[in-house]
């Protein structure tokens, strides 16, 4: 079950939004790994101390990652982390994670 990733938590809630965040990237690992045999490397995002370009490389590259081995269609995530970027970010999650059937 995918946590609320949908919208940017305030800074009380960030480091639940960033476990649950990372969460879905390993079940979503575990299931592509599952599913086509591709074993997915878990990119180190969490914990996410500061979210610099670095952890947005790492970050976009699971997202790459998935999309390349699912043949989905992904966004740049390595931008501004406002509303859009977690809606987008979200939205990946619900696409993949519908393919995956999880």
């Amino acid at each position: 079950m995918l946590a609320n990733i949908s919208t940017m938590p305030s800074s009380a809630h960030q480091p639940s939004f960033d476990f649950s965040h990372f969460q879905d990237h390993v079940e979503i690992a575990k299931a592509i790994q599952k599913s086509t045999g591709t074993k997915m490397q878990i990119y180190p995002i969490h914990p996410a101390d500061d979210r610099d370009a670095a952890w947005m490389r790492l970050h976009q590259s699971f997202h790459d990652d998935m999309h390349k081995v699912l043949g989905t269609q992904g966004r740049d995530l390595t931008g501004e982390m406002d509303q859009a970027w977690y809606n987008n970010n979200y939205q990946e999650h619900v696409a993949v994670r519908a393919k995956l059937g999880i």
